[in-house]
Formats: C-alpha cells, sequence, structure tokens
C-alpha cells in the first residue's frame, strides 16, 4: 500500500491513519496564503515546517477514513508530481515518523 509520511503529528489529520488522494494542485510557493501555511505546517506542539519560499510546491489533497479531508503541501519534483498523478483515487497508510530534519 502507499504511504504519505510526516515528520510530526499535525492537528488537521485528526488521528486519522488512512486516506484516499482525490486531487493534486501545484501552487508557487510566493503566492501560498499565510492561512494556508499556518494550517499545514502548524504541528501540535504549535511549531512550524519550514516551506520554500520560493518555487513551486505540490497541494495534495486528501479524504481520510473518518472522511474528514485534509491537505499537505510538499516540495516540488517532477518525480513526486509523476507519482502522486497516478495514484490519485488510491488509498495511502498515514505514517507520523518523528525525525528531526523531515524530507517530504
Amino acid at each position: 500500500m502507499n504511504t504519505i509520511k510526516f515528520s510530526k503529528t499535525y492537528p488537521k489529520l485528526w488521528g486519522q491513519k488512512k486516506a484516499s488522494l482525490i486531487h493534486l494542485r501545484i501552487l508557487r510557493a510566493e503566492l501560498v496564503s499565510p492561512m494556508l501555511i499556518e494550517y499545514d505546517t502548524k504541528d501540535i506542539n504549535k511549531d512550524y515546517y519550514p516551506l520554500p519560499k520560493s518555487g513551486f510546491l505540490l497541494q495534495l489533497i486528501f479524504i481520510g477514513e473518518y472522511d474528514i479531508p485534509f491537505c499537505t503541501l510538499r516540495r516540488y519534483t517532477e518525480e513526486k508530481k509523476h507519482y502522486y498523478q497516478s495514484r490519485i483515487g488510491l488509498t495511502f497508510n498515514i505514517s507520523v515518523e518523528m525525525i528531526s530534519n523531515a524530507n517530504n
């Protein structure tokens, strides 16, 4: 099964352990709203995951096992874009791996 990894516990996940990828968007980092950054990067300890300030980001949109939607922003690469595009409609395990330097 596919796995989506998070380096911290995020409130947006609501403790869900599985989710279906329903959509993918490409965003300009410079144009991402502060509200989306707050939603996406704030963990349960009120720390923030750093996102690039320029270039492109992938926004992955999921519906979790409790039917609670959430999204996640990831650094853009062509490989990641193709990987996630090919998995739209599939279920992912949600893995929270507490690590100090996250590579998503």
